[in-house]
């Protein structure tokens, strides 16, 4: 069965997270917080990846469903979602600790590319 969505979201999703990795490691001062900069930076860039990972995530639970993944579990889909969000919204201020940035990062990642992984060893089984 042809999962091509859940990989085309998973890529779209590791390219935000590429960006939001730049954008933080970017920052050499710490931006004021104040709304205009909310409004105009912060949630136009949050409110387009939520919608990207919310179907992601619809995706990845019906592939969970039908395939039952042995390292991939519905629960490090959720983790995934709510990691996502505070990635995004993290990239934004240089406030957050760099190495929660990093972890939550890379926690995102490793869930993307192990369904991926997932995706393309099954394909290749048949």
């Amino acid at each position: 069965m042809s999962y091509i969505n859940l990989i085309k979201s998973s890529l779209h999703l590791l390219k935000c997270l590429t960006e939001c990795k730049r954008r933080f490691e970017s920052l050499k001062t710490k931006p004021e917080k104040t709304e205009i900069y909310f409004y105009e930076q912060v949630k136009p860039t949050f409110e387009l990846v939520k919608h990207k990972a919310n179907a992601w995530e619809q995706h990845a639970l019906d592939w969970i469903k039908k395939e039952k993944p042995k390292y991939i579990h519905q629960t490090q889909i959720e983790s995934a979602m709510e990691n996502i969000e505070q990635v995004v919204l993290q990239s934004f201020y240089k406030d957050v600790n760099k190495q929660r940035f990093h972890n939550l990062h890379h926690s995102v990642e490793y869930v993307l590319n192990t369904i991926m992984d997932e995706i393309e060893k099954k394909d290749a089984s048949q």
